[in-house]
């Protein structure tokens, strides 16, 4: 199980039997065919059947609430095909749509396929211009098992090489100070100091982005060493981790105080 803020990952297959009956009954209360689809599968025990012995259901919860599922598998819809692994059965209840919440699904899957050695991701879909918005590339048209056209889509695994940067002092301005809000969207306050470092360009052209750890109060300068690099997967940005001090800051900890802002994309932390 991994936190996204104080939501939940599960994987379905790793719960109770308790446990895997309330959450199939929630997946089952989906408006959608593929999710009534997906919950036959999985109450008459049928899905790795037909999507493969290593596959898996993931959930994002929150409380008793289920925000989105999908599937990581090895096989989807589309017949004699050798590209693998699929993310399949996207899906995010309405209340809770509009926030890109899927993409933290997605953002965790990526991180499963990339330890596992995979060097894309494939979905099919009839949505054109989706899943761009979450990393993804067209790559061809197809048909799939009911005689149907679907768009396959592609996801690349990266695997940057940030040594020449972690480890590096920087000195730079504080834009966005702790305690501040976000200058359009009002209800974001930033609980840690938020910059960027002078002359240096980031891939939007904008100067590089920080987050400041060290202290509890307001900067308007810095200067620290960057301790690690947080890659956005479905944006041109990256976002320099810069500490004031030498406390050993965790992945967990870095993650979790940078979430007000990055649960709204997807990204992976390099060390």
């Amino acid at each position: 199980m991994a936190d996204t803020q104080n939501f939940q990952i599960n994987d379905y297959f790793q719960l109770t039997a308790s446990e895997q009956k309330f959450w199939l009954t929630k997946i089952g209360e989906s408006d959608w065919r593929a999710g009534k689809y997906l919950f036959q599968l999985l109450s008459d025990g049928q899905f790795k059947m037909l999507c493969g012995e290593k596959s898996k259901v993931f959930l994002l919860t929150q409380d008793d609430s289920l925000i989105s599922f999908c599937t990581f598998a090895e096989h989807d819809d589309i017949p004699d095909t050798e590209l693998t692994p699929w993310i399949g059965f996207v899906y995010t209840f309405p209340t809770f749509r509009g926030k890109r919440r899927i993409g933290k699904l997605i953002e965790h899957i990526y991180g499963l396929a990339k330890a596992q050695g995979f060097k894309q991701l494939y979905i099919s879909t009839d949505q054109k211009g989706l899943y761009e918005n979450f990393g993804f590339s067209f790559l061809q048209t197809a048909t799939d098992i009911h005689g149907e056209q679907t768009l396959i889509y592609q996801m690349k695994i990266d695997r940057k090489d940030y040594s020449g940067i972690i480890g590096k002092t920087v000195k730079g301005t504080i834009d966005r100070p702790l305690g501040s809000a976000h200058p359009r969207h009002k209800e974001m306050i930033y609980p840690i100091n938020y910059g960027y470092v002078d002359g240096v360009f980031a891939g939007d052209g904008a100067e590089q982005d920080v987050y400041v750890f060290g202290t509890d109060k307001p900067l308007q300068t810095f200067e620290g060493k960057i301790i690690g690099v947080y890659h956005r997967l479905n944006d041109i940005e990256d976002k320099w981790i810069v500490a004031l001090d030498d406390r050993p800051y965790t992945d967990q900890e870095i993650l979790k105080a940078i979430s007000f802002q990055e649960q709204y994309f997807m990204g992976e932390l390099y060390r």
